[in-house]
């Protein structure tokens, strides 16, 4: 699987983790990894035929990021599978 990871390019070369952090920026409010994605397609981050790999691999990357930094993470699970942005860490 990691090296379906590696292979893979989003259309604009910007990560699992940066999309959903730029999404979450913009909408100033809490998402499901699943709108999130969605979100992502629409805008055009990624291919629709894509949606569940995209789907998948946001999860990982933002449940992969709350658990290596913990309080540091620039995510905040409110619910679960639902983020919003950590704003002790991320400053407008």
């Amino acid at each position: 699987m990691l090296k379906t990871m590696e292979a893979y390019q989003p259309l604009d070369a910007v990560t699992f983790k940066q999309a959903a952090l730029e999404i979450l920026k913009a909408t100033g409010m809490p998402m499901h990894y699943t709108e999130i994605t969605k979100v992502a397609i629409e805008t055009g981050y990624w291919r629709a035929q894509d949606e569940d790999f995209i789907r998948q691999h946001m999860y990982q990357a933002i449940k992969s990021d709350i658990r290596k930094k913990r309080y540091g993470s620039v995510f905040e699970e409110v619910a679960p599978g639902t983020y919003q942005v950590n704003k002790l860490m991320v400053k407008d």
